[in-house]
């Protein structure tokens, strides 16, 4: 039976976009500029589904090119859960544990068994009909109306949680989540009890990780401007880190 390989980083490894394309880009069969294209999405998992010649020849050539990687197969990563069906509706802060609750879960994990915290954006764009301008501004000529659309973006913040032993994905949704369930100070707004949040959970599990887009607001960026964090590339980042870190 044959099997499929991944191409992960090391943990102390910085990636060189380019030396990166440049060195994948023939194995992949792929033009250079779409490898790093990829590699906006891809922040510890370079390339996956591969056959082991060619996974081992990439990380060869990128390990002597001063950024040290491995090949792992496929059925070896940790990948990470699936999004969770429904969002942490509220937690408490309890001196060992996390205990939290949703619409129908609940449950709690050890502070130490939280090994990463991340924010994700997830933007929608919906296109909508706001009106009708009369043809004589430039609608089409042949109707005596033309209707107006525009579109509307909407992005959702979520925290994500990422446990171990047994693995464990947790969201936490900005807008929904109700925090004055963890007994935490509340502010005037929103944005400031989500940050609040994010800072008490840091607190009390230090050996966590952050992700991208927890680094975001910590450097005091707004939540809901964006990072560039999305799910797809925050799932990357976390099964990346589980696997090398297990």
């Amino acid at each position: 039976m044959s099997h499929s390989y991944a191409i992960l980083r090391e943990a102390d490894c910085q990636i060189e976009p380019a030396q990166v394309a440049s060195i994948l880009a023939p194995l992949l069969g792929m033009a250079q500029v779409e490898v790093r294209q990829a590699l906006h999405d891809r922040p510890g998992m370079l390339a996956w589904d591969l056959p082991l010649e060619v996974a081992r020849e990439g990380a060869q050539g990128l390990i002597l090119a001063g950024m040290p990687c491995r090949a792992v197969r496929d059925d070896h990563l940790i990948a990470v859960p699936e999004v969770p069906r429904n969002t942490i509706r509220s937690a408490v802060f309890e001196g060992e544990h996390f205990v939290f609750r949703s619409a129908e879960w609940e449950g709690h994990v050890p502070w130490e068994n939280i090994r990463l915290l991340d924010i994700v954006q997830e933007v929608k764009a919906a296109t909508e009909l706001i009106g009708d301008v009369p043809s004589h501004l430039g609608s089409d000529p042949r109707s005596n109306q033309r209707h107006v659309r525009r579109t509307k973006i909407d992005v959702s913040v979520f925290l994500e949680i990422i446990c171990t032993d047994p693995v464990l994905r947790m969201r936490i949704d900005r807008s929904l989540f109700n925090y004055k369930s963890t007994g935490l100070t509340m502010h005037t707004n929103r944005e400031k009890n989500f940050r609040a949040l994010c800072i008490a959970l840091n607190l009390r599990c230090p050996a966590a990780l952050m992700g991208p887009g927890f680094h975001w607001i910590a450097n005091g960026n707004n939540s809901h401007h964006a990072s560039g964090n999305t799910r797809k590339k925050f799932e990357n980042f976390a099964t990346w880190l589980l696997t090398v870190e297990a």
